[in-house]
């Protein structure tokens, strides 16, 4: 963003000081206006154009590719992470209050010009309204309202002159330049080059009308005299054209100004390679490159509470990475990447991980040839460090993978002296190291959840509380391998003997608690994945359990009488209830409690599913 405020804001300065020094002399003020309003324009617009190049180096000696990072336990990184003010929020809402209070500025000034027209008398005269006002004032406009003093038009005391002047700002709707520029000095306030580009504006449409006046009346030493004579008067709308301008000594001078039409029209076509050569300065270079196949890690979209692929992945990247910040007391604490909590690695600013397919990048011929030169490269084939000659038994072809990285001279070293270091990889090499990439990150996401499933175990005993914090707090734990492992986990301990009903109360609150985290778990995964597993079972069945006056007891079905069966609580409304179910459901209830005696709370509100 700030690129483009300070290309932008170069491009209008060169367009304004081509105008101030070459345009604006010329009686060519009809070009000039179109000018500097497509100018502004174009000022906003170039920095998005693009350049489109085509290059391929001679040499590699100004190429440099980023190899990607490798972490082993021999090679482990360490990431330093500074808790720094994020002042971009700041510059934001300060950069909306300025411009909220130059809208709000623009707004009153409209407003009180749209009120004096409504609230003054008003005549239709030629292509224009005529508003008279009490005040004593000279005519300006705005639109199509030209404000006049009542008493001065109706003594007849105002100069044609003056009417055809400001006639000429309506007939040539130069409002609209007004406003425009105003719109954008509003959204573009921090450039203060739009004050010289609405003076440049303003002025262009007193020279516009001056012209008007003097091809019409043609007097121009009597026009002259009148402007002197009303110099003194100044508009207090800044949105209003008006007949004096703070520079009326420039118009007074444009007056008597001859221009050569051959001269106009050398100036006028200056503008084209002007224009280009923005374009050239100004755009966007990219250099064209060969389409190229990018494998990545496809991210499916995230659920609530769920760790999504590339999450594990750059788990998996920056596994053996140790990290160093600095905590609220200003202390320094390091850690491995992998012993950070959820909130300090979404604190944590790193570049995005490799793809975990490395794409194809096959050298060119002109860049394989330079890499026989000893003296400029250092080469590694397949990992290893050849001689440059070995190279001669390839083909610029046989290689799936080239990089190559610039060594700065106080990192050379004896046995390699050269300014750079390329590596290259044959095709074979190559594919055998995505194969083994891949297969490593499987094993990884694979294993990533085993040392959550055995805390849930070693915690088991826990309140339920402390269990679904824990879980809370690792947001991978829901998935369905690893429902699936909890679920035969709890079936195992669920049918041990004795059965529940006969267990004591520790045994019982242990099977409540795993219960409930399951329930948990299941809520969470996506229609596909319920439709391949089973709601756990709760563990008191095939015992119904009953309440009656707050008394918790079990039996089977086959032996419930018809007092019992009257204890079942009734069902809580389903997912997406209309008003009608959820009070129906409130009042079954209300029937049930007092029907048994109980009181505890009543079941939850239907939860909206997200998937």
């Amino acid at each position: 963003m700030i690129s483009y405020f300070i290309k932008s804001a170069s491009c209008l300065a060169l367009l304004l000081f081509f105008y101030h020094f070459i345009l604006e002399k010329e009686k060519m003020h009809s070009f000039n206006r179109f000018y500097l309003l497509i100018g502004v324009v174009i000022s906003l617009l170039i920095p998005f154009a693009t350049i489109t190049t085509n290059s391929i180096p001679e040499t590699l000696t100004a190429v440099t590719t980023l190899t990607e990072p490798k972490f082993s336990p021999e090679n482990m990184a360490t990431i330093e992470v500074e808790e720094v003010i994020d002042y971009t929020k700041y510059f934001a809402g300060f950069y909306l209050l300025i411009s909220s209070l130059l809208l709000i500025r623009f707004g009153r000034n409209l407003f009180k010009i749209i009120q004096k027209i409504r609230l003054n008398e008003k005549i239709n005269h030629a292509n224009a309204t005529l508003v008279l006002v009490d005040d004593k004032i000279l005519p300006h406009t705005f639109w199509k309202a030209i404000f006049i003093n009542k008493n001065e038009y109706e003594n007849g005391n105002i100069e044609e002159e003056l009417f055809t002047h400001e006639l000429t700002h309506v007939t040539q709707k130069h409002t609209i330049d007004v406003l425009l520029i105003e719109f954008l000095q509003i959204l573009f306030w921090i450039n203060p080059l739009f004050i010289f580009l609405k003076k440049a504006v303003q002025l262009n449409h007193e020279f516009l009308a001056d012209e008007k006046v003097i091809h019409h009346h043609k007097n121009t030493f009597q026009y002259q005299h009148l402007l002197l004579n009303k110099a003194a008067w100044n508009n207090e709308y800044y949105l209003a054209s008006n007949l004096n301008y703070s520079l009326t000594k420039k118009r007074l001078k444009m007056m008597t100004t001859q221009s050569s039409q051959s001269k106009i029209w050398i100036k006028k076509l200056a503008v084209i390679p002007l224009l280009a050569g923005f374009v050239f300065l100004f755009a966007e270079r990219i250099e064209a490159q060969e389409k190229q196949e990018i494998i990545e890690v496809v991210e499916e979209l995230p659920r609530k509470g769920i760790i999504t692929e590339n999450e594990v992945y750059k788990n998996y990247i920056n596994r053996n990475a140790y990290v160093t910040y600095k905590n609220k007391e200003g202390k320094k604490v390091s850690k491995l990447y992998t012993e950070l909590t959820n909130e300090e690695k979404k604190r944590l600013v790193l570049p995005p991980p490799p793809p975990l397919k490395l794409k194809k990048v096959t050298p060119t011929k002109a860049q394989f040839e330079a890499l026989k030169d000893n003296s400029k490269f250092a080469v590694w084939l397949d990992g290893k460090v050849v001689k440059n000659e070995t190279l001669n038994n390839y083909k610029h072809t046989d290689f799936a993978r080239y990089s190559n990285s610039f060594v700065y001279k106080n990192a050379r070293s004896k046995r390699f002296p050269q300014e750079n270091q390329a590596h290259l990889e044959t095709t074979k090499y190559y594919e055998a190291n995505n194969k083994k990439r891949v297969a490593d990150f499987e094993s990884f996401k694979k294993n990533y959840n085993k040392e959550i499933t055995e805390i849930v175990e070693q915690k088991s005993y826990k309140n339920d509380y402390e269990i679904r914090k824990m879980i809370d707090d690792v947001s991978e734990f829901y998935d369905l391998e690893n429902y699936n492992k909890l679920n035969k986990l709890y079936e195992s301990k669920r049918t041990e003997i004795p059965h529940y009903v006969n267990s004591s109360k520790e045994r019982q609150n242990i099977l409540n608690t795993n219960f409930s985290i399951l329930g948990t778990v299941y809520f969470n995964l996506t229609k596909s994945e319920k439709k391949k597993t089973k709601r756990p079972i709760p563990p008191h069945d095939p015992y119904l359990k009953l309440k009656k006056n707050n008394l918790v007891f079990y039996k089977l079905r086959n032996e419930l009488t018809e007092e019992d069966k009257l204890l079942i609580p009734p069902p809580p409304p389903v997912p997406n209830a209309s008003k009608e179910e959820i009070l129906k459901a409130k009042k079954a209830y209300q029937d049930w409690k007092k029907r048994t005696g109980n009181d505890i709370p009543p079941p939850p509100p239907p939860r909206k599913k997200n998937n």
